[in-house]
């Protein structure tokens, strides 16, 4: 065991000497030595849709030598469970708002890749897009490579908004009360009851019921009043009653003494004394021949306190009578992306205010990273209940447009009841576009324009293009017709075209075979095509269909001419999408 012990000793102090153990332990680097990475955010909770910061450094960062993209870090977003939110949409790498961050596209998962600066500061910017986020606790992890993988978390939070809650705590209400049925056996016990079967609708013959409570002030002496619950229904008619003496008893013996008496019923009124508790309850009679179909105002007081209800009081014999309906519109019918629509709409011929459901069906968006744009600012689904009326029944809710350009086309709005068959109505959502004046060709160019008369944004369907003259004296006459169709419904190109025929119904340009020039003028080497309108020649150049701004020119092939027709007719072929037409006519003097 000694000599053991001694050759152990002596090959130990000969890796000693020899520089094998020591020199590796001097240059051990301690902890504050080693690269490692740190990651914070701008804030620990968010909202929905929300941009959201996180920033961070790579401490003792060494740039990389041979490849630059190894330095780049790695952030993450992952939820509850470890899964990162992924998207179906094809990425451009614009997501988040850094010129050198990009999404990674391996997958179309959330997950960046960002260059850090040269002292190894890094950050990113990006939304919590409700496409992929949900309300619940998310998991950000920043990784990259330094002599071997480092990486850090740090955790945030998606929260909804809260409702402000008051610090005060509310006093409970001095008066309040209840419309109810009558449902037991009579008046007498349902009164005495505080169980209320709450309604607000009534029929003409039926008891209306007011059960309430108030708050009971203590009188100061026993010989004070008591304090009194008023409750009132208004009569909507006059009330005739027929007075007659003990000797009469038809009305056709009525004599000057005795003729009918008419009282006006302005409101009927009950006043109630509350018990100990503070519980009171009346019962109105909605008498035939008095009350007819109606909203009324059931009024309660007591001291200086008033509370109102509304109930619907209906004389089934009397109602009107019709198919139920369903109304949708909007406040216009064209809006800009990021505008708020204001839908309203009534349901008709009903007694029923029933739930409304809305769906609101939006443009295309499937050729939009809707990861990189806000694709929908609002829910396409809504509910609503109407108001409640006698046999209309109204009601309003709004939709905000997103603000990108994936909110540009038509929207279709589709309203449902369970009591009125299902209606639509449409608006578009337009571009704020300057529209590209015609360029016109080098021929025209030397032409001198003296006067060129222009018309713009014309919406309609049905366009006359009259070459008046100018005045007498005036040597101008008219050379050139140039214009421009801009569909503003963007995905509406090959639906929305132009026809220009002469007054006679010839048809120069369009889409149909009879037309003298039906596609683009633009062919190698050439840009217009001549056709022969009457004995004159014209040179026509078209832009062809399907395009956004669909454009032409007329003008006769001679120089030194005028365009001989005077009157054009010029046709929108359209549904209801939403264009604008534009046109100028260049008068020049032609010696």
């Amino acid at each position: 065991m000694q000599v053991r012990n001694h050759l152990v000793f002596g090959l130990v102090a000969i890796l000693l000497i020899g520089g094998t153990i020591l020199p590796g332990m001097a240059q051990t680097e301690t902890d504050e030595e080693q690269p490692r990475i740190t990651v914070n955010l701008d804030s620990t909770t968010y909202d929905l849709n929300q941009k959201i910061t996180a920033s961070g450094q790579i401490v003792n960062f060494t740039p990389s030598s041979t490849n630059p993209i190894n330095d780049m870090v790695e952030i993450r977003f992952m939820d509850s469970s470890g899964k990162i939110p992924t998207t179906s949409y094809t990425d451009d790498g614009t997501l988040c708002d850094n010129d050198i961050c990009r999404l990674s596209s391996s997958d179309q998962s959330f997950i960046f890749k960002v260059m850090p600066e040269q002292s190894g500061n890094f950050s990113i910017t990006t939304s919590l897009t409700s496409l992929l986020f949900n309300y619940e606790t998310y998991t950000i992890q920043a990784s990259t490579y330094q002599s071997g993988k480092i990486k850090a978390t740090t955790t945030f939070e998606i929260v909804a908004p809260e409702e402000e809650e008051s610090e005060l705590e509310s006093e409970p209400e001095r008066l309040v009360f209840e419309t109810c049925q009558l449902v037991m056996q009579n008046t007498s016990k349902e009164l005495k009851s505080t169980e209320c079967s709450s309604s607000n609708d009534f029929n003409v013959g039926e008891k209306l019921i007011v059960k309430g409570k108030v708050i009971v002030e203590n009188r100061s002496s026993s010989s004070s009043l008591p304090n009194f619950v008023t409750v009132s229904i208004p009569y909507p008619k006059e009330l005739v009653q027929t007075l007659t003496g003990p000797e009469i008893a038809r009305s056709v013996e009525l004599d000057q003494n005795y003729r009918p008496q008419t009282f006006i019923l302005r409101d009927q009124v009950y006043s109630v004394l509350p018990d100990a508790a503070g519980n009171f309850a009346v019962a109105f009679d909605l008498r035939h021949s008095i009350f007819e179909s109606g909203l009324y105002a059931v009024k309660s007081e007591y001291l200086n306190y008033e509370v109102e209800q509304t109930v619907r009081i209906v004389d089934v014999d009397f109602i009107a009578q019709g198919e139920a309906e369903l109304a949708i519109t909007t406040d216009k019918t064209e809006y800009n992306p990021g505008e708020t629509v204001q839908i309203s709409g009534k349901i008709i011929n009903t007694l029923i205010s029933d739930q409304i459901y809305i769906y609101i069906e939006s443009p295309d968006i499937s050729k939009y990273d809707c990861t990189v744009i806000e694709c929908l600012a609002d829910r396409n689904q809504k509910k609503v209940i109407p108001e409640t009326g006698l046999t209309q029944h109204d009601f309003s809710i709004t939709y905000e447009i997103a603000t990108s350009e994936a909110a540009i086309g038509k929207y279709t709005i589709r309203a449902a009841s369970s009591v009125t068959p299902d209606t639509r109505t449409t608006f578009f959502v337009t571009e704020e576009s300057s529209i590209v004046s015609v360029t016109p060709s080098e021929e025209e160019s030397i032409i001198a324009k003296k006067i060129i008369k222009k018309f713009n944004r014309i919406p309609d369907s049905e366009i006359s293009v009259t070459l008046d003259d100018m005045d007498a004296d005036s040597e101008l006459k008219p050379r050139v017709i140039q214009g421009s169709l801009f569909t503003t419904a963007r995905g509406q190109e090959a639906n929305v075209n132009i026809q220009v025929s002469t007054s006679d119904g010839l048809c120069v340009i369009g889409q149909d075979t009879s037309c003298m020039v039906n596609e683009s003028t633009r062919k190698p080497g050439a840009i217009y095509e001549t056709v022969t309108i009457g004995e004159e020649k014209y040179k026509i150049r078209y832009s062809g269909t399907d395009v956004r701004l669909e454009k032409f020119s007329i003008l006769p092939e001679l120089s030194g001419t005028e365009i001989d027709i005077k009157d054009w007719d010029v046709q929108v072929i359209k549904e209801d999408q939403p264009t604008r037409f534009y046109y100028k006519v260049s008068y020049v003097n032609l010696e």
